[in-house]
């Protein structure tokens, strides 16, 4: 009796060593990764909220930078049969680049402003291939890109990197530098009505992720990334 009640209390000890190992799900309202470095070593690995076959998809998340070249990686999902199965990307020409299921599109006019903070969402339906991005109070034309299948797979999801192998493999080209916020992922197309609301960026007034949420999160940051306090700051020269 001795010996059992030793194996189990030892495998209970085990047990919870795999289960503090679990990164928990932590609320990061008006909070913001920091990604300090322009070094593939930084990134963030999410964990979605359910397994992922989602006939539609919206990523919406907001971003600060004063990045002018490269091609930085705002999002990026991949499975193993996609490497780029729903990425965002700035371009050096100042254009938004999405890529679903590995085929891209490219949308141009949609300004942003280096250090400023920046709102973008995209939207995507496998029924129709027609995807669309909204950048701060302007939307692009639906353009119809990746074959029109729904997202399924076992994701590996990252900010601030984009894959070029399902368990990592960075690139430096594709590096982000700056500050990343208010991450949610939807399973289905947001209207513009929903996507107005949350450009506005009030409390409480936008609807929240339900397949990543950025006030229940669950990551794991490596390298100098880090969870700060969102900085609002406004500057008044006036004497």
């Amino acid at each position: 009796m001795k010996t059992l009640t030793s194996y189990i209390f030892v495998l209970c000890g085990l047990t919870g060593l795999v289960l503090s190992a679990e990164p928990e799900r932590e609320c990061l309202r008006e909070k913001v990764i920091t990604f300090p470095e322009l070094t593939t070593k930084n990134y963030v690995q999410l964990y979605p909220n359910k397994s992922m076959d989602l006939s539609a998809a919206s990523v919406c998340l907001r971003f600060y930078t004063d990045q002018e070249s490269s091609s930085p990686c705002l999002f990026s999902l991949a499975e193993q049969g996609h490497l780029k199965d729903f990425t965002m990307l700035l371009s050096a020409k100042k254009q938004f680049q999405l890529y679903i299921h590995n085929a891209l599109a490219e949308f141009n006019g949609l300004s942003y402003h280096l250090n400023h903070w920046n709102s973008v969402c995209a939207t995507w339906d496998s029924k129709t291939g027609l995807a669309q991005m909204f950048v701060n109070d302007v939307s692009s034309i639906r353009k119809t890109v990746g074959p029109k299948q729904p997202l399924k797979g076992e994701p590996s999801i990252i900010l601030g990197q984009c894959h070029t192998e399902f368990d990592g493999g960075f690139t430096r080209d594709n590096i982000f530098t700056g500050f990343i916020s208010d991450v949610h992922m939807h399973d289905e197309v947001l209207t513009p009505h929903q996507i107005k609301h949350y450009m506005a960026g009030k409390r409480g007034t936008y609807k929240l992720g339900d397949y990543i949420n950025w006030h229940a999160l669950k990551r794991t940051i490596f390298g100098s990334a880090q969870v700060e306090q969102k900085q609002q700051v406004t500057f008044n020269f006036k004497e």
